[in-house]
């Protein structure tokens, strides 16, 4: 049974719901490129790099020698370093539509920034989500992720589970993925009302769904029309071009949140955007939002995340999108039945 039985007995526990299986999860104990080794020593390829957080696999030498040397000096300090400016600057050279931005320590703080900035630039409260969009863990994100068919239908919200108020939910409206009409017509009914409009590029815990180009630019249009902040979800999409999906479809958000590879597999987030709206954060103005966090630019996950940049070059994105066009065609190819025609 090797360790397994051992550690299993010893702590019963994972915190992490997605990578939890009966009946019990596997304990991991190493891993160097895209190969995992559990506590028994078995190997594993790792398809998705810890959901993408260590796009260039893991232990990079780049990377790990980064941590080893800003952790040499120090990991945490309660002032700006260097090494949050440098990653910023980094971050906002690919995306320009970045003007000021923040830092936290995952996807869903990001999420919790950029929509907190929304409702304090607009002074409203509501927010509208796409169905089957995934923006985090906080309450807010966690309204029709995964709704049944009995849910209830647009724009109303049903909450993913247990413990989200109904409060919350009300201040959710919820619009089908690439329904530029039903999204329109939402945004205009509810303009007095509506903070922000959040949503990915693709759609990917739904099944990466790319989105339109016409439905991301009618979002901008309208959103633009009615005053309300548009917040482009870049957490996973950040890695399809140097720009992310953005540059990529060229439509430009007035907030984007970002994670994962920008921390080199450190836990980490960030959210930014125009300046205008980002400066209900001043704390040189008078009634600005508060926003801190004792690891909010954490010195080694800023170092970590500066390699993993340097790494992200351009022909680095290419040979990633090439892999994954590779991976793509074949799954394609061999899940399409006889007879039928593929999309």
């Amino acid at each position: 049974m090797g360790t397994t039985a051992p550690t299993s007995r010893r702590s019963r526990g994972d915190t992490r719901t997605g990578t939890f299986f009966l009946p019990y999860p596997t304990f991991m104990s190493s891993g160097a490129g895209t190969r995992m080794w559990d506590v028994d020593g078995n190997a594993y390829v790792d398809p998705l790099g810890n959901c993408t957080s260590v796009l260039h696999g893991h232990a990079h030498p780049h990377i790990t020698a980064a941590i080893g040397a800003q952790a040499a000096k120090g990991t945490a300090f309660p002032f700006p370093g260097e090494p949050a400016l440098r990653l910023a600057e980094e971050i906002r050279a690919r995306v320009p539509s970045l003007e000021r931005l923040r830092f936290c320590n995952s996807g869903t703080e990001a999420v919790i920034g950029a929509i907190r900035a929304a409702r304090a630039f607009t002074g409203r409260s509501k927010i509208l989500k796409m169905e089957g969009g995934y923006h985090g863990s906080a309450d807010v994100a966690q309204v029709s992720v995964t709704p049944g068919v009995d849910a209830p239908h647009y724009p109303e919200g049903h909450a993913q589970g247990p413990g989200v108020p109904d409060g919350v939910v009300g201040d959710v409206l919820v619009a089908p993925y690439n329904d530029l009409e039903t999204s329109q017509r939402l945004v205009r009914a509810h303009a007095h009302e509506l903070a922000a409009v959040i949503v990915e590029p693709h759609l990917t815990a739904a099944g990466v769904i790319p989105a339109e180009r016409e439905f991301l630019a009618g979002l901008r249009a309208v959103t633009e029309a009615c005053g309300v902040v548009l917040i482009f979800d870049e957490i996973i999409t950040l890695r399809l071009t140097r720009g992310g999906a953005q540059a990529m479809y060229g439509v430009t958000p007035d907030l984007t949140t970002v994670a994962k590879i920008i921390g080199g597999g450190l836990p980490v987030g960030a959210f930014g955007g125009r300046a205008e709206v980002m400066a209900t954060f001043d704390p040189r103005s008078r009634g600005t939002v508060g926003h801190s966090g004792t690891f909010n630019g954490n010195a080694v996950t800023m170092a970590a995340g500066v390699a993993a940049l340097e790494l992200l070059t351009d022909e680095a994105l290419q040979h990633i999108n090439t892999l994954g066009g590779r991976l793509r065609e074949g799954c394609s190819a061999r899940l399409t039945p006889p007879g039928w025609r593929r999309a």
